[in-house]
């Protein structure tokens, strides 16, 4: 399952704060438990490891898995493109209604209405996310919507079919905190975003 932008940036921050609050160094040294009962190897538990040639990782596929059939009429520009600036503050608020403290980024919060809004250039993973699933098209590519509940939809449209493509997607998800289309929004910003992005 894949976490969402918004859960994959809150995780990050979760874990760098986890991670500076426990880089204490601790003196001392390290000895063994001189009461500890030391039980002789089992013979027969080491004669059935396998051979290490065949427990041996295979290097990771470079190639990224496909999305099943992926439908490209119109070539976008897949690399070298800024993660999260596709979007500006002036389209979010014009989107939502609201006004925004952001000023571009992945993260876009509004009010009046309370939204959370992330975009971002990314690998496609709309089809593993937990949620209702639409196929759909903007620009006459493959896109999915997917809506985890009212509150919460985001729309994920393909830039590309190139299997050396890494970030071959964009993504737009909105959660609401007040009463809105989320779907609609997202489809709105997506559809945005998309026209935006340069043709390959």
């Amino acid at each position: 399952m894949h976490l969402r932008p918004a859960a994959v940036l809150l995780a990050l921050g979760l874990t760098l704060a986890a991670v500076s609050g426990c880089a204490e160094q601790v003196k001392g040294q390290a000895r063994a438990d001189a009461n500890a009962a030391q039980e002789p190897a089992d013979p027969t538990t080491t004669s059935k490891k396998p051979p290490a040639s065949t427990t041996a990782s295979k290097p990771a596929d470079p190639t990224p898995q496909k999305q099943g059939d992926v439908k490209i009429a119109t070539k976008k520009k897949a690399t070298g493109l800024e993660t999260c600036g596709v979007l500006k503050t002036a389209d979010i608020e014009a989107a939502t209604g609201g006004k925004s403290s952001a000023d571009g980024g992945c993260i876009h919060t509004t009010t009046g209405p309370s939204t959370v809004i992330t975009q971002m250039v990314t690998v496609p993973d709309a089809v593993d996310q937990e949620g209702e699933k639409k196929q759909i098209e903007i620009g006459g590519n493959t896109a999915w919507q997917v809506s985890a509940s009212k509150e919460d939809c985001q729309v994920t449209v393909m830039l590309t079919d190139d299997p050396t493509a890494i970030t071959s997607a964009f993504s737009v998800n909105v959660l609401a905190i007040e009463e809105m289309d989320t779907c609609a929004t997202a489809l709105k910003l997506a559809t945005e975003g998309f026209n935006r992005i340069p043709a390959a």
